[in-house]
């Protein structure tokens, strides 16, 4: 099977083509970066902020051991969903119910990282009220944004970024040095990638020099430009230029020069594109985040543009650099740049288009979903998942949209209805805040609502609340009688059995009081024709239930039902889910062995859909396993990393009474094996283990963490790890300061501390350490 890579956090995309110039710029912000924790790139759209920011952030990544995260905004439009942007930036695993905010500043409190805010301009204050609370809880933590305007909060250092220098034609440099102009340079590199060979010469020099003037220096205008060389020489680029400026500026005195000349060079581009390339680019823009071509397909055509042309315009647009082509696992994706962007949707507010093209992106999206929900449980199931991921922006614009516009809530109801958008995928958060919002607006019983309570009950139930899960549950119920809707009725019923086993006590009677419901519901969905999946997963809770009343035949009869039906169909996920259940029923029989083996098989298939909440359940239940299997240490690691990821969910195992007696039954029986002291250490050192490397420690992709009572090296500090390691490459105390952002008399410091905790007198000690301590880890 081919499974996505571990979700990291967002990583500076390499560079596609390449950075010139801005040395003094780069030098100047990681000098202001050094002083301050906030630093914010001003600048008009285009001028090049956020290469500047990336290239930054790129020489930088020494210097903050956790990483830099890039968090890109501009396809962000709601203010309340930029934590849970930067969450999944992150890759915080975070389902809980915890106000988002909460989770970010827990998450960063003790990390040494470098966040990239990329376009703040259109959510400033949200932006400021996310950097301040960053800043405040996370005193290791620094921040570079790139806006139209700064964010205005205490200790943030604004740096306007100015276009690229320029030379002047009226006073042309000598001839033959134009090139050392950044602009120039940038000139002819892009046009040389256009017209192979293109080179700055004699002939040419002084219209290369005109056009760059007249571009002022500004990045994008000089890559737009640079495309038109394809059917223009540089002298008939420079007088086209020349005369349609002239022009523009007559109708638009009252603009900034600079901002008149961006606007002149697109407004160019537009017209140079053909009738199906403009209506294309303007529609293109109700998309956010990127597009194929299919959703241009079937949100963009009419008769002016029919759906067999799409394909040719798009390689039009494509060859325009109005489009940018990207591949993306299977996929091949487009997206413009937001100056690029931003115009193509003042084009279509213009046509009076906009209404019309927002309600089919809408549509689109909902039948995404709709297709989604009815193939979940079949062999489409991980395209779908992946498909889901790449879409999530746009999805997130068509439920905004339904939030906006009057009589427009109930498809909100319906498309946040569907679970496996949010469960599956990890983002339990998101879909109660979308679920609370819709539910919120339209109040009338209907189908939706009703299956939106639905699901709002049970990511609630998921989060450990469930008191208000079973409130949700029970007007699902109420609702669904009303209408006399079978299907909506057995969603109800499978949410208020799961609710009602993790309300039991102890008492096996109370427990045993669930199964009658979850048969129930059982009938229901099956009298209504309901996809496949829903009743499979409740097939799944059935089983737990069998388990923990001791009916271990009778779980076992369920999941081998389940498990044979997953891989007739294809259903991935479910199969991730009946594996668990098989290795729990393995584990209570003592087949410690096949019960791992049933456990790491569902961990790499959770890995795909990122299912934090399914991940969680495994690991715990390959904890206790590790216990039976007499590995208590192993067993203690694993507990603490799974204790850490409940953290990001909520309670822990949903405050599931049984689930939780349990989990103290194999931990108490780890302690009686190893003692409390080694098992705290060991908890202690899974609790600092990642997702990542918690999934990892448990498939034995990594090595066993070291217990403390092993020898270890001088304790340095990580700064001083950093420091000694930059002697090692033999760095001057200066560079050491300038690669770490600190000034050269706390390197100095640093050096004097090692040289101490070392024994050492030289640097030349230190550096022959640290290859001694390299070859010890390798």
């Amino acid at each position: 099977m081919v499974t996505l890579p571990a979700r990291l956090p967002n990583a500076v995309p390499a560079d596609l083509t390449s950075f010139v110039g801005r040395r003094q710029d780069i030098a100047a912000v990681r000098q202001l970066l050094a002083a301050a924790r906030l630093v914010t790139l001003t600048g008009i759209g285009g001028v090049g902020k956020t290469r500047l920011a990336w290239r930054v952030a790129t020489e930088l990544r020494r210097a903050f051991p956790d990483g830099v995260c890039l968090v890109e905004l501009a396809s962000l439009r709601d203010p309340a969903l930029l934590p849970t942007t930067l969450i999944d930036a992150l890759a915080i695993p975070e389902s809980s119910a915890r106000p988002s905010m909460d989770t970010v500043c827990d998450h960063l409190r003790e990390r040494r990282m470098l966040l990239l805010l990329d376009n703040c301009e259109h959510l400033v204050e949200a932006t400021a009220d996310l950097a301040y609370q960053v800043l405040r809880a996370a005193p290791d933590v620094r921040i570079v944004a790139t806006s139209r305007q700064a964010l205005r909060i205490a200790g943030e250092h604004v740096y306007p970024v100015p276009p690229l220098p320029a030379p002047d034609p009226e006073d042309p440099p000598e001839p033959g040095t134009a090139t050392r102009y950044p602009s120039v340079a940038l000139f002819a590199e892009r046009s040389a990638a256009v017209v192979p060979g293109f080179e700055v010469t004699p002939d040419n020099e002084a219209a290369v020099i005109r056009l760059c003037h007249r571009l002022e220096g500004i990045p994008l205008a000089i890559e737009l430009a640079s495309v038109r060389l394809r059917v223009l020489t540089v002298d008939e680029l420079a007088s086209r230029l020349d005369d349609r400026f002239q022009l523009l500026r007559e109708g638009n005195r009252n603009l900034p020069e600079r901002h008149q000349t961006l606007q002149a060079l697109i407004d160019w581009s537009y017209n140079l594109c053909s009738p199906m390339e403009q209506a294309l680019w303007a529609r293109a823009s109700v998309f956010a985040g990127g597009f194929g071509v299919d959703g241009l397909e079937a949100v963009c055509t009419d008769v002016a543009l029919p759906a067999h042309e799409v394909l040719d315009t798009v390689a039009g647009l494509v060859d325009k650099s109005i489009f940018i082509r990207e591949e993306q696992g299977k996929y091949v994706r487009f997206r413009m740049l937001e100056t690029i962007h931003a115009y193509g949707r003042a084009r279509l507010a213009e046509s009076g288009d906009e209404p019309v093209l927002i309600r089919r992106h809408r549509d689109w999206c909902l039948r995404l979903v709709e297709t989604a929900d009815d193939e979940w449980g079949g062999d489409r199931q991980q395209e779908w998942a992946s498909r889901l991921e790449l879409e999530h922006a746009n999805l997130r614009h068509a439920l905004d949209y339904c939030l906006s516009q009057p009589g427009e809530a109930r498809v909100a109801l319906h498309m946040a209805a569907v679970p496996w958008l949010w469960i599956a995928m990890g983002c339990l958060t998101e879909g109660k805040l979308w679920l609370d919002r819709a539910l919120a607006l339209d109040q009338e019983p209907s189908r939706e609502r009703a299956w939106a309570l639905s699901t709002a009950a049970y990511i609630t139930m998921a989060q450990g609340d469930e008191p208000a899960a079973t409130a949700l549950a029970e007007e699902a119920r109420d609702v669904a009688f009303r209408l006399h809707d079978l299907a909506a009725l057995a969603y109800a019923t499978h949410v208020r059995a799961l609710c009602h086993s993790l309300r039991a006590d102890l008492a096996g009677s109370d427990l045993s009081g669930a199964v009658p419901l979850f048969v129930e519901a059982l009938q229901q969905y099956a009298d209504a024709d309901v996809p496949a999946a829903y009743p499979n997963f409740l097939r799944i809770e059935l089983a737990s239930v069998h388990i923990l009343l001791g009916e271990a035949d009778k779980a076992a009869e369920v999941v081998d039902d389940l498990f044979e039906w997953c891989q007739t169909v294809g259903d991935r996920w479910q199969l991730s889910y009946a594996l668990w259940e098989r290795g729990f029923v393995r584990l209570i029989r003592g087949e410690g062995d096949r019960a791992e083996a049933d456990l790491c098989e569902a961990l790499r298939i959770k890995r795909f859909f990122h299912d934090t909440l399914g991940l969680a359940l495994v690991l715990e239940v390959l904890a206790w396993t590790a216990v039976a299997k007499g590995d208590a240490e192993r067993a203690a690691t694993l507990l603490g990393g799974t204790t850490a990821l409940w953290q990001t969910i909520g309670a822990q195992l949903f405050g599931s009474t049984h689930m939780i007696a349990q989990r103290e039954r194999f931990e108490k029986a780890a302690r009686e094996k190893i003692g409390n002291a080694a098992f705290d250490a060991a908890f202690g050192r899974g609790s600092a283990l990642t997702a990542e490397e918690t999934l990892a420690l448990a498939l034995r992709e990594r090595v066993q963490p070291a217990p403390e009572t092993q020898p270890a090296a001088p304790a340095l500090t990580r700064r001083e790890r950093q420091v000694a390691d930059l002697i090692a490459e033999g760095m001057s105390n200066k560079e050491i300061a300038a690669a770490l952002i600190i000034s050269p008399r706390t390197a100095e410091g640093h050096v004097e501390k090692i040289l101490t905790k070392l024994g050492f007198a030289t640097r030349t000690q230190i550096a022959s350490w640290v290859v001694q301590q390299q070859a010890g880890r390798t």
